[in-house]
């Protein structure tokens, strides 16, 4: 059994062997849990993770034309449905 130290505002590090053997990465979320003298880390469902701004990166990829020359012409087309 391993030991850890809390620090000054609470945190403590999770040994290396510990956090590889539960797959646990840099900025994984734990639920914390307290019950009957036993605090608990469990991994949050990684699939259940709010993604990045970048897990996003490309997703309207080929809506507006497959070319430049496609995107400026559906974009003038937008700009000049703007005029009166």
């Amino acid at each position: 059994m391993s030991q850890v130290r809390v620090r000054l505002k609470h945190q403590i590090t999770i040994p290396a062997r510990i956090a590889e053997a539960a797959h646990i990465k840099p900025d994984d979320m734990l639920e914390v849990a307290y019950a009957n003298g036993v605090v608990t880390l469990v991994p949050v469902n990684r699939k259940a993770r709010k993604g990045s701004a970048m897990a996003y990166a490309g997703i309207a990829r080929g809506l507006w034309g497959q070319t430049t020359a496609e995107i400026e012409a559906d974009l003038k087309g937008g700009h000049d449905s703007w005029e009166r």
